[in-house]
């Protein structure tokens, strides 16, 4: 999926945007990297493929799938696009993926992340919200991390209820 396609995704669902002093590349880095990223998101592990067309998939600590998905566009470090499906919801069993985004914007000694989420179908609240605050966090993870190389406090998260 080219910058064209991404246009016709339309107005995100939802919208997480956070300001980090760092570089593209130490951003990109550390989204994309399944050594880093349990250090921001939970204790989960992304991994990802380098290419369109490639699985996404966010594992438990236990090694258990929480998220799969496939990257839809990759353009190191500016922009990601992936299919994003919570594979323990029974709620969401059968609904189509989310498309997520991240975009990193250059904006000198900072970078501005924006998490964008394009729902297929309209989701309950109370996962929109669970979204909402789960986003808070692990790009608030993100920050820290990058910004003093240390993670942020263990913060329990509970699924929406």
């Amino acid at each position: 999926m080219d910058d064209k396609a991404s246009k016709q995704l339309g107005k995100p669902d939802s919208i997480s945007l956070i300001f980090i002093a760092a570089k593209p590349e130490q951003v990109w880095s550390a989204l994309t990297d399944s050594e880093t990223s349990p250090s921001y998101f939970f204790g989960n592990r992304v991994e990802l493929g380098k290419e369109a067309g490639t699985p996404f998939v966010v594992r438990k600590p236990n090694g258990s799938i929480d998220v799969e998905g496939v990257v839809l566009s990759i353009d190191p470090p500016r922009r990601l696009l992936v299919t994003w499906r919570v594979v323990w919801l029974d709620e969401l069993k059968n609904a189509p993926p989310t498309q997520v985004e991240y975009r990193i914007d250059d904006l000198g000694d900072a970078v501005r992340l924006t998490v964008n989420e394009y729902h297929a179908i309209e989701a309950p609240e109370k996962f929109v919200e669970a979204g909402r605050q789960g986003w808070a966090l692990i790009l608030s993870g993100l920050k820290t991390l990058l910004e003093t190389g240390k993670p942020l406090p263990a913060i329990k998260m509970t699924p929406p209820q």
